[in-house]
C-alpha cells in the first residue's frame, strides 16, 4: 500500500510540474506576441486540425460510396443465411485451404457490418449538427 501511496504522490508532482510548465510557456508566449498574434496561431491550429480531418473524411466517403454496393451484397449474403450454410460448409472441410475465407471468420462479418451501421449513424448526428438555412442551400 505504502508504494502505491508513493506512486500517487509522486504523479501528483509531476502534474503540478507539468501545469507549472504550461502556465510558464503561456505566459512567456503572452509576453512575447500579441492577444491578436496569439488568437490567430490558435485559430490556424484549429484550421489545419480541420482541414485534415475534413480531408480524411472525404477519403473515407469516397470509399464508402465505392464499397457500397460490395457492403449491400454481403449484408443480403449474411441475412440470407447462404453465409451460415457457407460457414457449416467450411468446418467440414469442404472449402479448399486455397480459397480465402475471410468472410466466413466467426464474427469478421457481423462485426464489419456492424461497424458501418456505426459509421453511418455517426455521420447521421453529424449531419443533425449542421444547420443550413434555406438561403445558404440555394447558393450552391
Amino acid at each position: 500500500m505504502k508504494k502505491k501511496d508513493e506512486q500517487n504522490l509522486n504523479l501528483a508532482k509531476g502534474i503540478e510540474e507539468l501545469k507549472a510548465l504550461v502556465e510558464e510557456g503561456r505566459a512567456q508566449l503572452e509576453a512575447k506576441f500579441s492577444p491578436v498574434e496569439l488568437r490567430v496561431a490558435r485559430n490556424s491550429s484549429k484550421f489545419k486540425r480541420a482541414e485534415e480531418a475534413i480531408k480524411e473524411a472525404e477519403i473515407g466517403v469516397d470509399m464508402l460510396l465505392d464499397a457500397w454496393d460490395d457492403i449491400c451484397s454481403l449484408s443480403e449474403y449474411m441475412d440470407s443465411g447462404q453465409w451460415k450454410e457457407d460457414f457449416e460448409a467450411d468446418e467440414r472441410g469442404e472449402i479448399s485451404k486455397e480459397i480465402d475465407r475471410g468472410v466466413l471468420s466467426e464474427d469478421g462479418l457481423y462485426n464489419a457490418l456492424y461497424r458501418f451501421q456505426d459509421v453511418l449513424a455517426q455521420m447521421s448526428l453529424i449531419v443533425d449538427h449542421v444547420d443550413v438555412s434555406e438561403e445558404e442551400e440555394g447558393e450552391e
